[in-house]
């Protein structure tokens, strides 16, 4: 049976330098992470990215590798390789920071107007279980 990837940002970052937004798809087991354009970035202004119900595709159809190798700030991030993630609520943007087990830690930052806290809160709570921390 093949599983949703589910869209829940267009305004994903990965660290206070990265001005250009990217898609944050949520997989049974990974996270994705798509570069998008800064034209498209700039026509998010600060609204919300993604509709409601949120996209889904078949996660089967996701080209992993394509997406990896197409910029540095693509990610696809192991669920099962995940030794701590901590969720933050912001004023204007949200964030996941994580640690993963070879040592290398990434963060993704979203627009808050986004859904994509909530999901992911319901979302990793059991996959992650006790390395997921929220604040």
């Amino acid at each position: 049976m093949d599983h949703p990837a589910r869209l829940i940002t267009r305004s994903c970052t990965t660290g206070w330098a990265d001005w250009v937004h990217g898609e944050l798809w949520l997989l049974p087991n990974l996270l994705v992470r798509r570069r998008l354009t800064l034209q498209q970035t700039r026509a998010h202004a600060n609204g919300r990215t993604v509709p409601h119900p949120l996209p889904e595709v078949r996660a089967a159809s996701m080209p992993l590798d394509e997406i990896l190798s197409a910029h540095p700030t693509n990610k696809v991030l192991a669920l099962d390789t995940v030794v701590e993630a901590r969720l933050h609520r912001g004023l204007m943007t949200d964030r996941l920071a994580v640690t993963m087990r070879d040592g290398n830690r990434h963060k993704l930052l979203w627009l808050k107007v986004d859904p994509a806290y909530e999901v992911l809160c319901h979302a990793l709570a059991e996959p992650l279980g006790q390395r997921l921390k929220k604040d």
